[in-house]
């Protein structure tokens, strides 16, 4: 992790009165994963990182890469877990290798304001000139000493790609990657890809509360 600045997060609104960042609504999960995203700075990227729109950049410690509960996307696609394009905590360096200038990294739970070690506002700045070259990051690495939350699992059950409606839509990730997915959400994964998908669909509400349904091993496995 050595290359890694920090994760930043952009918002139009924030408050130092603020506790916490909280994932999106699990409502609305159909639509883009419930976490709190965020996008990893490297020393690699930090000229050319695209950046969410926003007044407010919170740039937060580096360490939140030390848990567990969160998975990397290589290129921004709405917390959408997929073959080709997501990383988990397992394998964080290839991750890192391989990110874009428009990852994203979705936590699954909220984020403590107390791992947030700078705020840098654009208030009086026309965001069209500030980031050119991405002049106001800091290139330097970012830590806080707050405890962090490695004991909660993640959320990974969650093979909605196809609802991805953006730009450049990726290709569907392969049948052998679903079938992981069914053996980890316990699905019988002998059922067709269509199948399965709505099958674990109908348990999201009820995985992302209680992640020990989960059987992780399969998707670490290969």
């Amino acid at each position: 992790m050595e290359d890694v600045y920090y994760l930043v997060h952009v918002t139009r609104d924030y408050s130092p009165q603020w506790k916490e960042l909280k994932p999106s609504p699990l409502s609305d999960y159909e639509n883009q994963y419930p976490g709190v995203y965020f996008s990893i700075v490297t020393k690699q990227n930090i000229d050319k990182i695209q950046l969410y729109p926003g007044k407010q950049i919170l740039l937060f410690s580096k360490l939140l890469l030390d848990q567990q509960n969160y998975h990397i996307n290589k290129r921004d696609y709405n917390g959408y877990v997929s073959e080709e394009n997501t990383y988990y905590p397992w394998n964080l360096k290839e991750a890192i290798e391989n990110i874009s200038d428009s990852n994203e990294v979705v936590f699954h739970d909220p984020i403590s304001m107390k791992h947030l070690c700078a705020v840098i506002s654009k208030l009086n700045i026309s965001y069209d000139i500030e980031m050119e070259n991405n002049m106001l990051l800091p290139a330097l690495p970012l830590y806080s000493d707050e405890k962090l939350d490695v004991t909660t699992k993640p959320f990974l059950c969650y093979p909605l790609e196809n609802n991805y409606n953006g730009n450049n839509p990726m290709t569907q990730s392969s049948n052998k990657f679903f079938k992981k997915m069914a053996e980890m959400c316990g699905v019988n994964s002998s059922l067709e890809t269509n199948v399965i998908i709505k099958k674990i669909k109908e348990q999201i509400p009820k995985m992302y509360k209680n992640r020990d349904i989960q059987n992780i091993s399969y998707l670490i496995g290969g």
